[in-house]
């Protein structure tokens, strides 16, 4: 027991620094593009005409389009956290653990495949103001994302599999 204490505390305090940072980065470029550099939208991009004037009300449609996906990535960080406290304090077999890991699953799950949809919808989005119309959806595939899918919905399943587990454990305690 004591070996996971110290495991969950080196792996909170790797985890906190990235609390703080994968928010930060994330909103740090979206903020930038959307609002911060107005020229930056247009400048040295081949998705958008250089004449292309373009609206507040799409900047903040791609703004949100892709702070959703930032926000449950920084929530799943914050389950994990949460885990990690629980193992810290000595809570090992618990229903609590169970559910924090099917939802840091399904939060990482869709995190990564709403990115995905964002790359996918940002082209037709940024160049909604070109002369010659927006550009179409693109099937925009990115291996990371993918990855980070495939984790959360393991995840999702081996906190799925150690509920069944407690519950077959608290089953066979109570026959006993």
């Amino acid at each position: 027991m004591n070996r996971i204490k110290k495991m969950s505390t080196v792996a909170m305090i790797c985890m906190l620094p990235m609390l703080i940072y994968y928010p930060y980065e994330a909103i740090g470029w979206q903020l930038e593009l959307s609002f911060l550099d107005p020229g930056k939208w247009t400048r040295n991009d081949s998705w958008v005409h250089p004449d292309a004037e373009i609206a507040l009300k799409t900047r903040i449609v791609f703004f949100l389009i892709w702070f959703v996906p930032t926000l449950l990535g920084t929530a799943a960080y914050a389950t994990g956290l949460s885990m990690l406290w629980l193992l810290h304090r000595g809570v090992v077999f618990d229903a609590r653990i169970a559910q924090r890991l099917r939802l840091m699953g399904l939060l990482i799950t869709a995190s990564a495949s709403l990115s995905l949809v964002a790359g996918a919808i940002s082209p037709m989005i940024r160049s909604w103001h070109n002369p010659d119309g927006p550009l179409p959806l693109r099937f925009w595939y990115n291996s990371g994302n993918l990855g980070m899918v495939f984790c959360g919905l393991a995840f999702f399943f081996l906190g799925l599999v150690m509920r069944e587990a407690i519950r077959i454990a608290r089953e066979n305690e109570e026959f006993v």
